[in-house]
């Protein structure tokens, strides 16, 4: 997914996103499992552990315990660092 702000000096306001199979250019260097994923999907949305909890109804502690599966598959020092490498960034 790519996508850039209509007017640059209101980015929030509107903005065009395209969607396409990226795997060639950045394939997937962490296998996860399809709880890992789901975790993954609620901090990328900005969720707490308690909220991601909350959704996926499972106990907040169980997110804290694939939270830091994840950061360790990733090499994230931080859950910004995490997101920041979910999304492709690093």
């Amino acid at each position: 997914m790519r996508g850039s702000a209509i007017d640059r000096s209101r980015p929030h306001a509107a903005g065009i996103w395209i969607f396409e199979d990226l795997s060639a250019q950045r394939p997937v260097t962490a296998a996860l499992t399809a709880r890992e994923r789901e975790v993954a999907a609620q901090l990328m949305r900005g969720l707490t552990s308690k909220g991601i909890a909350r959704e996926l109804n499972i106990s907040h502690r169980t997110v804290e315990i694939y939270r830091a599966r994840l950061m360790r598959k990733y090499q994230a020092s931080t859950t910004a660092d995490l997101v920041q490498r979910l999304m492709g960034g690093l």
